[in-house]
């Protein structure tokens, strides 16, 4: 009698909960030693979509440093319970050691991180391609940086244009990066390449503010002094796009007449000061990045719906606000709308398609769902 009460418990809970047959136990090492905004809303988002798709989410910060996720990765491999999959920004430089251990552990990984470019490898240290020589390593995921900040000067400089008019002389763009890193070096290569495609605008400097606001408005008042007038900030985040701004008008000049500037981000003083029309443009949308990469995760260990080639970049197109469209995309970059947004729903196992569409407007028709459990 008992077992039979057993297994109806067993058959009602299974059609309760059909859409998550396994618990799924991830981990994901971020990229951060410091909880800015950016990492805040990538957590929030991450947990939120974790939650949806009955994943046991793992977050560990792996301190942006290479060394430290080494260790990070010798542990998990050695451990008695390993997680059911790992996701982890993924360095060049010890990249052979990390899918070396992980193959070892048998513990199925994807990378978020652009390894399009390894030719400075060594052939034995040569990587290949996912599900290639490491079996383990299922999927590789990234987001075109270069594009994004290409897409943001483009934005500034048209605005700028638009206002200045500018005739003889050549308008001055300013490049604040972060730091070194190969996402920060593609974002800087992406600026200095659309400058320099378009006419009458040169990029006078491109310089590290540690995505620091205090760093960057030191930096842009000097520079601004230097070079004598700055026309467009560029920054690689909107922490030192405000840092930026905050020197602007230290110096008296007046956001969106005198100066144009715009970050990354879509950080919340940031769509602040855009709707206050401070700043110029914010790009963004990738904080909602690794919650992506959950629903396939979900799709693959759950409907074994593999990961293919032609889902290896996650959203790559950056969407920028600025005054134009603040109105309709404001919500998306305000992470209480997670209470309205199922990530069920993007899963293929829901959708029956054979793409994912994870844009922002698919993200915004889903949140306008009556109740959270519906579908759109």
């Amino acid at each position: 009698m008992l077992k039979h009460i057993l297994l109806l418990l067993v058959i009602i809970s299974s059609s309760i909960f059909s859409s998550k047959i396994l618990a799924i136990d991830v981990t994901y090492i971020s990229q951060t030693q410091t909880i800015t905004p950016y990492w805040y809303n990538t957590y929030a988002v991450a947990e939120a979509a974790a939650k949806d798709l009955g994943i046991d989410l793992t977050i560990i910060e792996g301190q942006g440093h290479r060394i430290f996720q080494t260790e990070v990765i010798e542990k998990l491999a050695s451990a008695l319970k390993k997680p059911d999959l790992l996701i982890f920004h993924a360095y060049k430089q010890n990249a052979y050691e990390y899918f070396t251990t992980l193959e070892q552990a048998k513990i199925p990984f994807v990378t978020y991180s652009d390894f399009t470019d390894t030719d400075h490898l060594s052939s034995h240290k040569q990587l290949g391609q996912p599900l290639g020589k490491y079996k383990y390593w299922l999927s590789e995921h990234y987001v075109e940086n270069s594009q994004g900040a290409a897409l943001l000067v483009k934005n500034l400089i048209k605005q700028a244009i638009t206002v200045k008019s500018p005739s003889n002389s050549k308008l001055k763009v300013l490049a604040l990066s972060g730091d070194l890193i190969l996402e920060s070096l593609k974002r800087s290569s992406g600026v200095a390449v659309q400058v320099k495609e378009t006419d009458n605008v040169i990029l006078v400097q491109d310089i590290i503010a540690n995505w620091s606001a205090e760093d960057a408005k030191i930096k842009f008042k000097r520079l601004y002094a230097r070079h004598n007038g700055i026309d467009v900030v560029w920054a690689s985040s909107d922490v030192m796009a405000i840092g930026a701004l905050d020197g602007a008008i230290e110096l008296d000049l007046q956001p969106n007449k005198d100066i144009f500037i715009g970050g990354f981000d879509w950080n919340t003083e940031a769509i602040k000061k855009i709707k206050e029309n401070q700043l110029s443009a914010s790009a963004g949308g990738q904080f909602y990045n690794i919650a992506w990469l959950l629903v396939q995760v979900y799709d693959h260990l759950n409907n074994q719906i593999p990961f293919t080639t032609k889902d290896q970049r996650i959203n790559d197109k950056y969407t920028i606000i600025d005054q134009s469209n603040i109105a309709l995309f404001e919500p998306l970059t305000n992470i209480d709308i997670l209470s309205k947004i199922n990530f069920y729903c993007f899963t293929k196992a829901f959708t029956r398609q054979q793409s994912y569409d994870f844009s922002m407007s698919k993200l915004l028709k889903q949140s306008k769902t009556t109740a959270k459990k519906n579908c759109q």
